[in-house]
């Protein structure tokens, strides 16, 4: 396939650029949602969310609605979050239980957990017509991995664990021993992509992020941005910081001292491994994670809900069976930090809504560059765009014919 975006007016290789029509045009987001949101695999919960029997947790996956739910002798099975009569949603909130069935609101017709018709009350009036069969619910294509649960509305689609290829062994690392402590969701204004494309981006910290910009003030900066194919990529770069900058960025934003209980970075010892990871899966999942004190381990999955406008859900995890303090810790430090209101995320949403406003020029100002790092391969310097790279590969893979269509 020739590169659609290789005509561009800044001189550089296809591969190197973002069409910004993009992320504003009506045509490729409809196609998106087909093409790439229909067709892989996508993060829907932890087994740690569903410890009992009729938990369940509902998703909107290309515009479909979706329920995961535990059921006999422990079976998760995923089916779509309509009753088959006259399609309410069976499933109304974001995580609940069932209790073994779901009942309709409407006209209180009945589900087990895996989507089968039980009962619709009055049957007599259908005569013969009813049958059950004919109304059972329609299963999702599901499979997991380390514990993290992924459905596909495609059943053709490859198996789980070869699609997610040379992320598979950092998604072990990241999930381990652990389990689920809480999730929180907020919608973003911009399109799905800039939230993900900030996940696969280690240029902005320094400048965007006012508080932890001033871990880079005399600090040299080290760390691999990493392709893994597929699309997915990987972050990854040694503790580093200056925490007498911290504490005068925190009382200049703040008007007040750091509290004496809050850990900070220690400054970077010779020989520090990668031990900050920040890891995408093609096309909307991350993974991050600390291993240094910060006591960081999350999840982040961002979905459409229209061009302009997307639903952030972020999970925070913890090791099973560490201490009450330790894992609210880890808490307090997800909300400090990775939530819609924190230091750093708080700060992403805002570029995001900057971001999309931007491409009200999108006829004037068409490409973006995407051109740091020039050697050869697919590893670069921390703040390279090689993951970046990784993930317009695939994007264009997928929707090789809607792009060529637009161009």
């Amino acid at each position: 396939m020739g590169d659609v975006w290789r005509d561009n007016s800044l001189g550089l290789d296809g591969s190197r650029v973002i069409d910004r029509r993009i992320y504003v045009d009506p045509a490729i987001y409809a196609a998106e949602q087909e093409q790439i949101f229909a067709r892989t695999w996508q993060w829907v919960a932890h087994e740690s969310e569903l410890p009992e029997f009729g938990d369940y947790v509902t998703a909107t996956i290309a515009g479909r609605p979706i329920v995961v739910s535990r059921g006999e002798e422990g079976r998760i099975s995923a089916f779509f979050n309509t009753c088959t009569h006259r399609g309410a949603l069976i499933a109304p909130h974001a995580r609940g239980n069932s209790a073994g069935s779901f009942v309709c609101l409407y006209h209180a017709w009945c589900f087990d957990t895996e989507g089968k018709l039980t009962s619709a009350p009055i049957p007599a009036a259908y005569g013969d017509n009813l049958r059950k069969p004919c109304y059972d619910i329609p299963q999702v294509r599901c499979e997991i991995f380390a514990g993290a649960i992924f459905v596909c509305l495609d059943p053709a689609v490859e198996p789980l664990e070869r699609f997610l290829g040379q992320s598979a062994p950092y998604i072990e690392t990241f999930l381990g021993r652990h389990q689920a402590l809480g999730r929180v969701r907020w919608v973003m204004e911009g399109n799905w992509k800039l939230w993900h494309e900030n996940f696969r981006d280690n240029y902005h910290p320094m400048f965007t992020h006012a508080v932890i910009g001033a871990n880079y003030q005399g600090v040299k900066i080290e760390g691999v941005n990493l392709d893994l194919s597929q699309g997915h990529s990987l972050l990854a770069f040694p503790s580093q910081g200056n925490p007498d900058q911290i504490k005068s960025s925190v009382r200049r934003l703040t008007g007040r001292p750091m509290a004496a209980d809050v850990t900070v970075r220690a400054r970077p010892t010779a020989g520090a491994t990668l031990n900050h990871n920040i890891m995408a899966v093609f096309p909307n999942l991350d993974f991050q994670n600390s291993g240094d004190g910060v006591l960081q381990n999350v999840l982040q999955v961002v979905r459409p809900l229209s061009i302009d406008r997307s639903v952030v859900e972020l999970v925070a995890f913890g090791e099973v069976g560490e201490p009450p303090a330790v894992r609210q810790a880890r808490l307090d430090r997800c909300l400090d930090g990775q939530t819609a209101a924190g230091k750093i995320s708080g700060d992403d949403n805002e570029a995001a809504r900057r971001c999309f406003a931007g491409f009200g020029a999108v006829r004037e100002v068409r490409w973006s560059n995407m051109d740091r790092g020039q050697e050869q391969g697919v590893q670069g310097g921390k703040n390279d765009e090689y993951s970046l790279r990784a993930f317009y590969s695939a994007y264009k893979e997928y929707m090789a014919g809607a792009l060529a269509a637009g161009g």
